[in-house]
């Protein structure tokens, strides 16, 4: 059963590995996409703005003679831009959509609503008021009613027969081009006008535990003025014919019970996937077969280990006669013909080192000097070392024992 919980993890492991590449390739691939996006659009907005001064110096230089230009795809729609400068799909960064909200209290705390009214600060409609239509969360950008249009060009694949080559299209704004207009209540003249919000901070933070949304207040830093949020129409969801009634979803139809399963076992194995490789729930009897496997890879170890050859049988033998005598103890007597022979090779080796004992810490040695100026060499280690120092002057060599 653990080899069956390994291979679960192990197949886990590596799904997840699999999908954080895949995720990083096609993160790349969006940011290559998005940047010649970019590229292209920068290119076609400067042949347009070239055309059109181009267009301008024509007809002032030409006069009357200068060429009609609202004739072929292009008729009726001088002045009109293109679909690609409208659709921008590049996706800005945490610190870039902070930057565009930064008045309204930033990204993730987002002071605007849905018809709030709003004045331009940027564009041909500067100095305007109008209500939100739309706000896009992902480009920090809002659409106002009936400001900032432009005329758009629709390709001919993309007209019917009879449509207009241009339709007039509100076009979306920077939050950072626009500011929150709202009456508030001046004590000094002791009336309510319209202001023109710069800043706006969030107060009183809550989150529902079970929808997860988050609600706060918007208010006026320095003033403490607490701005009111739009009314939200309640939405009016139509009947059919073919809806299920209320009633029929509240009657219970099926009670579950201990004593059978809710479903047939060949529903519930095509549910979970009867041979899937992340399947940690097995029947019974795949569990014993697996597992009497598992004990006969392990029979078959120990058979392995008890054949073994008869010069190991008598190692394995002696192996365990030797543990079972255990570590040998030193006699009286053993000790004693040690120290014997310890004596012994003692008196040998200081003889041979012409010393009469072994020196100690702070005691002299005593050194006997030599009887004559013999030149024979001292006695080494191949010489026995029973052999007495010469006496006399004599050259001869001493006798040989």
């Amino acid at each position: 059963m653990q080899k069956i919980a390994r291979r679960v993890a192990t197949a886990e492991r590596v799904v997840a590995k699999r999908k954080k590449g895949k995720d990083f390739k096609l993160y790349r691939h969006e940011r290559h996409q998005d940047k010649k996006e970019m590229v292209d659009l920068r290119k076609t907005v400067k042949t347009e703005i070239e055309s059109a001064k181009q267009a301008i110096k024509n007809d002032w230089a030409m006069g009357a003679l200068s060429p009609r230009r609202d004739v072929g795809e292009r008729h009726d729609t001088i002045g009109s831009i293109s679909r690609q400068r409208v659709s921008q799909s590049k996706q800005l960064t945490l610190a870039q959509l902070n930057a565009r909200c930064r008045w309204a209290g930033g990204a993730t705390y987002l002071n605007l609503a849905v018809h709030d009214r709003v004045v331009l600060l940027d564009g041909p409609d500067k100095g305007r008021i109008g209500n939100i239509l739309e706000i896009n969360h992902e480009s920090a950008e809002v659409t106002v009613k009936d400001l900032n249009k432009s005329n758009i060009f629709v390709e001919p694949f993309m007209r019917g027969p009879g449509d207009p080559t241009s339709i007039n299209f509100a076009l979306p704004l920077p939050i950072s081009a626009v500011r929150l207009v709202h009456p508030i209540y001046d004590p000094a003249a002791d009336s309510t006008r319209d202001v023109i919000i710069n800043q706006l901070v969030h107060r009183g933070l809550v989150t529902d535990r079970q929808t997860g949304k988050r609600r706060w207040d918007r208010v006026v830093p320095g003033l403490n003025v607490s701005i009111p949020w739009p009314e939200k129409k309640p939405s009016e969801t139509p009947d059919y014919k073919a809806d299920t009634m209320r009633i029929d979803v509240e009657e219970k139809t099926f009670v579950p019970t201990l004593l059978r399963p809710p479903m047939p076992e060949a529903v519930i194995d095509e549910l979970r996937n009867k041979y899937s490789r992340f399947r940690t729930r097995h029947e019974p009897e795949y569990i014993a077969r697996i597992e009497a496997a598992e004990q006969e890879k392990k029979d078959r170890v120990n058979l392995m280990e008890s054949m073994r050859t008869p010069l190991q049988e008598f190692h394995r033998a002696e192996r365990k006669s030797k543990k079972k005598r255990g570590y040998a103890v030193l006699t009286g007597e053993m000790l004693e013909k040690i120290g014997e022979v310890i004596a012994r090779n003692r008196e040998r080796s200081l003889n041979a080192a012409g010393v009469s004992a072994v020196a100690t810490t702070g005691s002299s040695v005593d050194v006997s000097p030599p009887a004559s100026s013999d030149t024979t060499p001292p006695p080494t280690s191949e010489s026995p070392v029973d052999v007495p120092p010469p006496a006399s002057s004599d050259t001869s060599p001493p006798p040989s024992s």
